[in-house]
């Protein structure tokens, strides 16, 4: 359906000089390419981000990752959609989502936690499932007190 309206709206919107129609697989076919292309391009930007050059600009990271694009036997002419890297750089799929999974976490998102039954609404187990409530102040000259290692089997002798 929705490939379908892609398609009538696509052949009846196109320019003169396009001649040729493009049924629906073709459509298909080509945005996959253009996705891939896109995806790829992203994933150079965000390397190049992360080494944090001093005083690069945007166009500078730009430049670099077409260049280390470059380098993929796939992509050894380059990076082939500047007209379409603005309109879909920015698309959902391509966002900076950096979520971190937790490793208890279990499939169905509820975590498993000891302590998850007898917790009350106001604590901090609540708010972080399966995360311990303790207190990570630096600064106390409390030697540790409760939070400290138990004592060692050679320490007990």
């Amino acid at each position: 359906m929705f490939w379908t309206r892609v398609e009538n709206d696509y052949n009846n919107s196109r320019p003169s000089f396009i001649t040729e129609l493009r049924n629906k697989r073709s459509l298909q076919y080509r945005m996959q390419t253009i996705l891939t292309s896109i995806g790829k391009m992203r994933g150079c930007i965000r390397q190049n981000e992360r080494l944090k050059p001093s005083g690069a600009s945007e166009a500078d990271i730009m430049n670099q990752a077409k260049k280390n694009l470059s380098q993929d036997n796939k992509y050894k002419h380059g990076f082939r959609f500047d007209h379409a890297w603005p309109i879909l750089k920015d698309m959902e799929k391509f966002a900076d989502n950096e979520t971190v999974t937790l490793p208890f976490e279990t499939k169905t998102g509820h975590f498993v936690s000891s302590q998850e039954d007898s917790s009350t609404p106001e604590s901090p187990t609540t708010v972080y499932p399966g995360l311990s409530p303790f207190s990570l102040n630096i600064s106390s000259d409390d030697g540790g007190g409760s939070s400290s290692r138990p004592i060692g089997v050679k320490k007990a002798k």
